[in-house]
């Protein structure tokens, strides 16, 4: 299970021509929330309010009351009405989509849960959280919660749930492409909703194993036994459905999807065997799911169902028929539909207008389609360039075409009026003859001249064919060399991971502490340790030049020194000689000796001052009160009393630097019971936001004046949460590291 995940958030980071959420969106994510089941307590005051929640079905109404059960239930520190409060909000703020709010309140469900150690409503808490994630398409995070809420639910044994999140795991992983993956958790999922009986499930996991296996197809005869073990296994859905008591919109929607996929087999099988009863029954499937559609009032599945009624008429030929569909569904275009439904609309239309011969029309579509695509599909510069020369190259071809045919016709009008002045001049003599031979080797030349320019149009489109199936191979090279790329960048991180100190090893040392440590890409140049000799308790932090590759080299570099240096019971724990012995530690490990031999010969300098790192050392004395700080290019600072104290290091780095001939500065400060100690790497302040504006030393320190006396853990989760929404979307530029050390002795 740790591995199909691990596939999914990795596939997620590097997958660059994702088309978005085509599987449909399973119920369990769409409307199925776990519901928390009412008192029956009549004497409890705050029952009013539960009462009230539980008998609407309006979700402003449901806020309405939610909140002020949720400040009642505050007031009387009612932790089980307090927490019901909290789900409610959640839903109704969720069904709202108003996901960032919904985000805010499952955490803050969350936190209570883990408070009152309330294993269900945690578990309950993060499925929540997993949907709400899903929803905005942020599949990390998503993955990340419902693997969390399947731990909670395993150990409460509750079937339903697990079944479920097995089922959304292996929907993120059929919308990646990663079938195996996919099919994998869908088994798991199956395999208990048959244990538990649980027919609706087991129709659901049906049709998204199913659409996920539609995508292996490439529509060859080699794929009828696929397409039709595919179609058999559909057909137990009714089955399944039909079981199920009542007509809720969930049954409808898994009826609406088990239509489309039934349409979608016989298009594929249409399109293997050309068997036009295919395509009937195919309308006839799209026509039962259009009217679900219709019935509850969803737009999107309304346009989905029409875009693939506009695709089987251009897989049949009624291009006509697919151009009125597509023209209809670009009328109602908005920023709301799903991407991939606004890209397949003007795909489908480019493709029908220019087998109808309606090439400007059809470029314009294709340019609208290649929008949508750049938007949400990321596919590479090189690729775009290449199709959109291919267009236009093609679009001058079919435009020099259409001038030659003029001309043509240009000169059979003139051969008409040759041949009509040919019999009156054959009336008045032997001139005619002359004219009439003349006109003959005319036309031959013409003739020969067109005949030419076709070959010459035919080799062209011939050469443009050959040039784009070369950028297709040269494309799917790349895709492989990437993928052999990241494997191995992957497993670089595993080893990055192993070198850096446990949680509970760092506990040990300091039993109150958070580290707050986000690479900008998959290796981290930023590096961090914490040991204890001589009776000192030392952490470490340190910055590499770089990130990615080069700074994760260098970082194991800085890694493997500092060990080395403070393994040794006879150093001398002042941090200030520790980096002036780190910084001849990397100046001999980044310098050849044989090229600085020869560059001081020529009295010349042989190194690049680029090379090198940030490091600041904290070597705490428990016993005495005393800390010990030294920093290269990094500041240590001290919350106390609802003040920050800056103790700032020397302006060097460890590393070659035109100060090189100074040493490092040991500062030594009293310490209290209760401080808070913070250490940081130039990530954090440096980092620009989607504003376009720096976050700032200063945006640090009021952080430390506001949470210094919070729990450390509420503290890491704060900053992330004040990061991510500094971010909003903008591009992470550097390594991020935020060390906190609570002062307990």
């Amino acid at each position: 299970m740790v591995k199909f995940l691990i596939i999914s958030i990795l596939a997620f980071i590097f997958t660059n021509n994702a088309t978005g959420k085509n599987v449909v969106v399973p119920s369990s994510v769409a409307a199925r929330h776990d519901s928390i089941a009412p008192s029956t307590d009549k004497n409890d005051p705050l029952q009013e309010y539960l009462d009230k929640i539980n008998n609407t079905g309006n979700s402003d109404t449901t806020l309405k009351y939610a909140q002020i059960l949720e400040k009642e239930a505050a007031k009387k520190k009612d932790t089980t009405k307090w927490l019901q409060a909290y789900h409610h909000i959640s839903k109704a703020t969720y069904n709202q989509s108003k996901y960032n709010s919904a985000k805010t309140y499952f955490n803050q469900m969350y936190d209570l849960a883990e408070q009152a150690n309330d294993t269900s409503m945690m578990a309950n808490a993060l499925l929540g959280l997993g949907n709400t994630f899903y929803m905005t398409n942020e599949t990390r995070s998503s993955l990340q919660n419902y693997q969390k809420a399947l731990v909670f639910f395993k150990a409460i044994h509750d079937s339903t749930n697990i079944s479920r999140i097995y089922r959304n795991i292996g929907t993120e992983c059929a919308n990646l492409r990663l079938i195996t993956a996919a099919e994998q958790n869908i088994k798991f999922a199956t395999a208990i909703d048959r244990a538990i009986k649980d027919s609706f499930s087991l129709a659901e996991d049906i049709c998204i194993l199913v659409d996920a296996k539609i995508r292996l197809a490439k529509n060859t005869k080699d794929d009828l036994p696929l397409l039709t073990e595919l179609e058999a296994s559909l057909d137990s859905v009714p089955i399944f459905l039909s079981a199920i008591k009542g007509n809720n919109i969930n049954i409808q929607n898994e009826y609406f999807e088990y239509y489309r996929l039934k349409a979608e087999i016989q298009t594929n099988l249409y399109r293997i065997d050309r068997q036009s009863w295919r395509i009937l029954a195919a309308f006839e499937f799209l026509n039962k799911a259009l009217q679900i559609a219709k019935d509850n009032n969803d737009t999107d599945n309304i346009a989905l169902t029409m875009i693939d009624k506009a695709r089987i008429s251009y897989y049949s030929r009624d291009y006509k028929a697919a151009v009125d569909i597509t023209d209809q569904l670009k009328q109602h275009v908005t920023d709301t539909m799903w991407a991939a439904n606004k890209m397949d609309i003007y795909h489908i239309a480019s493709q029908a207008n220019a087998a109808m011969q309606e090439y400007e029309q059809a470029y314009n579509d294709l340019r609208q389609y290649n929008i949508y695509r750049d938007e949400y599909m990321n596919d590479s510069s090189l690729m775009q360039s290449v199709e959109f020369a291919s267009n236009v190259k093609i679009a001058e071809l079919k435009s020099e075409q259409e001038t030659i045919n003029t001309h043509n016709e240009e000169i059979m009008d003139r051969q008409r009026i040759i041949n009509i002045l040919s019999i009156t001049i054959i009336i008045i003599g032997g001139i005619a003859l002359i004219l009439i031979i003349r006109a003959f080797l005319r036309k031959r030349s013409n003739v020969n001249e067109l005949q030419s320019k076709n070959e010459q149009l035919k080799f062209q489109q011939e050469e443009i064919m050959t040039q784009r199936n070369t950028i297709e191979e040269q494309r799917q090279a790349s895709e492989r060399a990437n993928l052999i790329m990241f494997q191995s960048i992957r497993y670089a991180r595993h080893i990055q991971n192993a070198a850096l100190p446990s949680e509970d090893h760092i506990r040990r040392i300091f039993p109150d502490h958070f580290v707050y440590y986000e690479p900008k890409d998959i290796v981290s140049g930023d590096f961090y340790y914490a040991t204890q000799n001589a009776g000192l308790d030392i952490f470490v932090l340190g910055d590499c030049t770089g990130h990615g590759v080069p700074g994760g080299f260098l970082s194991m570099l800085g890694i493997s020194a500092i060990k080395e240096l403070l393994r040794n019971p006879e150093i001398d724990i002042m941090p200030g000689i520790i980096l002036d012995m780190m910084r001849e530690y990397v100046k001999q490990a980044l310098s050849n000796d044989e090229e600085v031999a020869e560059a001081i010969a020529r009295g010349e300098e042989s190194f690049s001052t680029a090379d090198g790192m940030d490091m600041s050392i904290v070597a705490y004395d428990k016993y005495n009160h005393k800390l010990r700080f030294a920093g290269a290019y990094q500041n240590l600072y001290i919350a106390r009393d609802g003040e920050v104290k800056r103790l700032r290091g020397d302006r060097m780095p460890v590393g070659r630097h035109i100060n090189e001939s100074s040493t490092f500065n040991t500062i030594i400060e009293d310490t209290k019971k209760g401080d808070m100690i913070y250490m940081s790497s130039d990530g954090i302040p440096s980092q620009i936001g989607f504003s376009g504006v720096k976050f700032m030393s200063k945006r640090l320190i009021e952080f430390f004046k506001s949470n210094y006396a919070l729990p450390c853990e509420v503290q890491k989760r704060n900053i992330t949460n004040i990061i991510n929404d500094w971010l909003f979307g903008a591009i992470q530029i550097d390594d991020l590291s935020l060390v906190g050390i609570r002062i307990t002795e």
